[in-house]
């Protein structure tokens, strides 16, 4: 049952990308969806609260499986996270600028802490740190390179991709040393 109803969404994911590519986000019903999906306003209904809802499975999918093949390497995810918001540019600001930003936000966040507490546990040089401080580590680095990334989405993503991965990694390792020399 879950794998039929993770397909379901799936094609509603897709349906919605479809028309995306030809229509603002304003222009989109979910009546368009569905239809397009080959389902009724009521199967997405059931699936989904809304709109942008659905904006925000489709992102917690493709973030979660970005960090997943990233195998624990930070890096990775840094670049891929921002190569994804390039190329899904108008997903990413459609959600960023939507109801649904807050959890997006606590969804990155979790996640950011979490590969980074992952990073700080194996290695080296913070092994002999406490669980605690590995823990408030990540998050303090978290928070000021996901800022930088928000910094960024409020800017309608203006600077190049590669520009601000730079600058991420860069203020991430940045951190990273300042606690290690702690």
């Amino acid at each position: 049952m879950a794998r039929e109803e993770e397909g379901t969404k799936a094609a509603f994911a897709e349906a919605y990308r479809k028309l995306q590519s030809g229509n603002p986000d304003d222009r989109i019903t979910v009546k368009d969806i569905a239809e397009t999906a080959g389902y009724d306003r009521h199967t997405f209904y059931y699936h989904f609260t809304g709109f942008y809802d659905l904006i925000s499975w489709i992102f917690d999918t493709e973030i979660a499986a970005i960090t997943e093949q990233a195998a624990g390497d930070w890096r990775t995810v840094v670049r891929s996270l921002v190569g994804y918001a390039d190329t899904n540019r108008r997903l990413v600001l459609s959600l960023h600028h939507s109801p649904k930003n807050e959890e997006t936000t606590r969804f990155l966040e979790r996640k950011m802490n979490a590969l980074l507490f992952y990073f700080l546990s194996s290695s080296p040089s913070f092994l002999a740190s406490s669980e605690e401080r590995r823990r408030r580590i990540a998050v303090f680095i978290a928070g000021g390179a996901l800022s930088l990334f928000y910094m960024w989405l409020d800017s309608g993503m203006e600077r190049s991709p590669a520009d601000i991965s730079a600058e991420l990694l860069d203020s991430i390792e940045r951190g990273l040393a300042g606690f290690q020399s702690m």
